[in-house]
């Protein structure tokens, strides 16, 4: 690959997970070559990475802070608002105005020491080990921000070498501060006539993106929002001569059609990564969607997601099916990360069938809603869904209606049961700390817990954030959140910034709330449980209904003991009628339907439904009940549907469902090499 007679170079700046190719730039690239414009992208990520070793930038990346302890662990929950990673570069952007490490190191040690396993606490407890220890890491980080000066210098004439016009730099996450140090240094190196820096990426959005135009002026433009549609404009306004000129900020338009959108080019990123282990691990990333179709509705509280705009808008998914297909033969690789916020409904009818029918063996992580049915779980599954973040924050039906999810408790352990069922990774946490949640809500949640210890755990505990953009932060009033401001990390980071500028340029928030009570008086329950529930799950133990062997019964180990019990005919066509959420009464007539022997008695019922609560098999909330017995013969239905389908001998309306035409020939990848 060669850099010879490049016009715009974009670059991915440390600290952007190193693990997928930058979709953004990826995208942007392919916008600029279909039409003749030579650009690369420069993953800083990856060369800085190789540097300092992985231990440390996986650390800096990922550092996650103790919120709440639970006797001799802790929960781990993603915490970026420390911005450690952009405290490493801090030096090299502000020099001598750079604000004291120590101080802010210290600040730091009571959330970044994890507590050792103590004797005889299990390994399968709920605390992550972190690769390195708070104590080592702060010197080692201490070094390297002394050593980030240089080390930008190295980068910018690197990035000089061959003379590119355009410098775009993406900042999502961590990494604006690496970015501006950069973008410095460059303009030391080269006058705007020489030169033209532009920076965008989600921590340029709205006022965030105006802060940063108004106080580094070395950059000539800073893009808000969906960057393909203002790139071209941007780059020929350099290129040639007679071209407008655009703003220092510019208001990128939402993009309506996602088909006019080219395939994105990682042929950079696997380069970057050829002859790293990571190259054999590595995965792909695509967009199917942009904007939340819930957040139109109902926009969560919390989240920050979408600051420009909810609109929703897809790909075709005849022409999205293609671009996978394109996209995993080019680079070899078969797992997709999806960046969509929310799953596109009518993909469950249309672009899983088209998987399934030519036996694809791509795979892929989305997110989506807990509400889902099971045929439409089951679809997604056999169509290559092989990881599922369906925004489970909450096992309270009052908390989630506190959030405006538009979910209930049962519909969130009705999926993650099913999850178990189908074989797919569930990704979820419990959040806390919600305006107006009632702390007997956790006390029900610690009761509930034993119950569910054979199923998918979360994966951790933690404080709600007060994001920018979130309704909580747009009307804190509204919740009694008081004292809104920027999270203390911003005032080392961006010290050399007047307190109002690093509130512009903030996207986490700190806050009071009235009547706040500490959550350590009413979580230690609910969090000590599900540490036992993780190490149990870890441990797999089981509810599950088993039938090859004899008359069908129960096995269930959940309390470290195995129990079998024997399943009369009733028992075991109930634990599969409440194998979905439905009330008792639509149990029993559904029971009654075609029973040998007439009508079962509602006195009948009633005793045995109080039976399969008195265990734990079934949980009610109000009227409606759901079975968390498992059923793993349940994978069957998989294997069954795609062996039909690729067959040929599924009747795909039967299902409600068309596979997607896709076009041929695939359209190539614009590419570099």
């Amino acid at each position: 690959m060669s850099g010879d007679c490049v016009q715009v170079r974009f670059v991915v700046a440390p600290f952007l997970p190193e693990h997928q190719p930058a979709l953004g730039v990826s995208t942007l690239l392919s916008v600029l070559q279909r039409q003749g414009i030579h650009a690369d992208v420069r993953y800083l990520n990856v060369q800085f990475m190789r540097q300092i070793g992985w231990e440390l930038y996986y650390y800096l990346s990922y550092a996650t802070p103790p919120e709440i302890l639970a006797g001799e662990m802790a929960f781990l929950p993603a915490s970026p608002d420390l911005l450690l990673g952009e405290m490493v570069f801090a030096p090299a952007l502000w020099g001598d105005a750079a604000s004291n490490w120590e101080e802010y190191a210290d600040r730091l040690t009571p959330l970044l020491e994890v507590k050792q396993h103590s004797e005889g606490a299990t390994s399968g407890g709920a605390r992550r080990e972190q690769a390195l220890h708070w104590g080592r890491a702060r010197e080692l980080i201490r070094q390297l921000r002394e050593d980030s000066p240089r080390i930008v210098r190295q980068w910018a004439q690197d990035i000089l070498r061959d003379a590119p016009r355009v410098i775009g730099f993406t900042s999502t996450f961590q990494q604006s501060v690496a970015s501006l140090a950069l973008a410095k240094e460059l303009r030391r190196l080269r006058p705007p006539g020489e030169l033209t820096l532009i920076m965008g990426g989600a921590n340029c959005e709205a006022d965030m993106g105006k802060a940063i135009a108004d106080n580094f002026p070395f950059l000539d433009h800073v893009v808000s929002g969906e960057g393909e549609g203002v790139i071209l404009d941007l780059v020929r306004s350099v290129l040639e001569p007679k071209a407008r000129p655009l703003p220092r900020y510019v208001a990128a338009p939402q993009i309506e059609d996602m088909d006019s959108l080219p395939m994105p080019d990682f042929d950079h990123y696997f380069e970057a990564i050829k002859d790293m282990p990571m190259a054999k691990r590595a995965n792909l990333t695509a967009e199917s969607s942009r904007g939340c179709w819930w957040g139109a509705k109902a926009h969560c509280t919390f989240c920050g997601l979408n600051g420009s705009g909810m609109a929703y808008r897809s790909k075709d998914p005849g022409r999205f099916v293609q671009e996978l297909r394109t996209l995993a033969r080019r680079y070899g690789f078969n797992f997709f990360m999806m960046a969509d916020n929310i799953l596109d409904l009518k993909y469950i009818k249309s672009v899983f069938p088209a998987l399934i029918t030519q036996g694809d063996e791509i795979t892929m992580f989305y997110e989506t809603k807990s509400n889902l049915r099971k045929e439409q779980l089951e679809l997604m599954v056999a169509g290559g869904v092989s990881e599922l973040q369906p925004g489970i924050e909450s096992l309270s039906t009052s908390i989630l209606d506190l959030m405006d999810k538009g979910t209930t408790r049962l519909q969130n352990i009705q999926l993650i049961k099913w999850c178990e069922e189908f074989g797919i990774n569930v990704n979820w946490n419990i959040l806390y700390g919600f305006p107006g949640e009632a702390p007997s809500e956790y006390e029900d949640m610690a009761r509930l817990i034993p119950t569910l210890a054979h199923l998918p755990p979360p994966g951790g505990c933690g404080r709600i954030r007060l994001d920018r953009f979130a309704p909580y932060w747009k009307t804190p009033e509204k919740y009694n959140l008081r004292n809104v401001r920027q999270k203390w990390s911003y005032d080392y980071v961006y010290a050399a910034l007047p307190p109002e500028e690093r509130t512009r340029i903030a996207y986490y928030f700190d806050y009071d709330l009235e009547g706040d009570l500490d959550p350590r008086e009413y979580l230690q329950d609910t969090l000590k449980r599900t540490e036992q529930w993780r190490d149990g799950y870890s441990r797999g133990v089981t509810l599950e209904v088993r039938t090859g062997d004899g008359p069908a019964r129960v096995v269930d180990t959940r309390d470290g003991t195995t129990k079998e019990t024997p399943l009369t005919a009733d028992g075991a066509r109930l634990l599969k009628l409440l194998d979905s959420i439905q009330s008792g009464k639509a149990a029993l007539a559904k029971l009654n339907e075609e029973r040998e022997g007439g009508p079962l008695a509602e006195g009948d019922f009633e005793a045995l439904l109080e039976q399969f609560l008195a265990r734990g098999w079934v949980i009610r909330e109000g009227v409606r009940l759901l079975s968390v017995v498992l059923d793993r013969m349940e994978r069957q239905r998989i294997i069954d549907l795609k062996m039909a389908a690729q067959l040929g001998t599924l009747d795909w309306a039967r299902l409600g469902a068309s596979p997607a035409v896709v076009p041929e020939p695939a359209r190539a990848v614009a590419s570099a090499r």
